[in-house]
């Protein structure tokens, strides 16, 4: 082996680290508290019992500012608790296996009453910029509300209230494990479901 062929290994493996690691850093420094998301109001039109990527183009946009955006109606900002969502968690890892990072913000809506759901919102970094991947609705709370995020193995894990073991509206005595490969610009599932036992979190 030549010693012009191992200077240049090392220059493509210097390179490779350097860019997953711009790219590691790039995602994290995206203060996702204070962002604009795509929104559609015709999709968080009520709680429903089951979770699902959101397909369709977003009709608008929301700001987020410091973690939270309220919505009113015709601009009445003397409503006493609008609904309103909030920002809960980000989950960083590696889908494809090329040391790159994705980011799952997880968001909390609120009617202003009692119901409440989820959004998952999948962010890549291209170009320097935070790039929309695919955006998800869960279920409300006992029935299929959305209770833990991962990114583990080049997969989208996501832990959901088993509606079946439900114990009141607010919570459920176990949890759906459904796990997420992204392929073809889109999340697919991928193989079998699992389900286990869950403290009941009451929100």
């Amino acid at each position: 082996m030549g010693i012009g062929f191992q200077i240049a290994s090392v220059i493509v493996s210097f390179l490779l680290t350097t860019t997953a690691s711009s790219q590691r850093s790039g995602i994290r420094h995206i203060d996702f508290k204070n962002l604009t998301y795509p929104w559609d109001s015709e999709e968080h039109g009520g709680p429903t019992t089951e979770w699902h990527w959101i397909r369709s183009s977003p009709r608008m946009t929301i700001e987020v500012v410091n973690g939270q955006h309220s919505f009113t109606e015709d601009g009445d900002v003397d409503v006493a608790r609008p609904p309103t969502i909030f920002f809960v968690s980000v989950t960083y890892g590696d889908l494809v296996g090329d040391g790159s990072e994705v980011a799952a913000v997880r968001f909390n809506y609120s009617t202003g009453g009692t119901a409440n759901w989820d959004y998952l919102y999948v962010y890549k970094i291209e170009r320097g910029v935070p790039k929309l991947c695919g955006w998800l609705q869960s279920g409300s709370r006992a029935y299929g509300g959305l209770v833990r995020v991962a990114i583990e193995n080049n997969l989208l894990i996501l832990d959901f209230n088993d509606g079946a073991r439900s114990k009141g509206d607010c919570c459920s005595e176990g949890f759906i494990r459904v796990k997420y490969r992204w392929r073809g610009g889109a999340f697919l599932e991928t193989g079998s479901r699992q389900r286990g036992d869950l403290k009941m979190n009451v929100r």
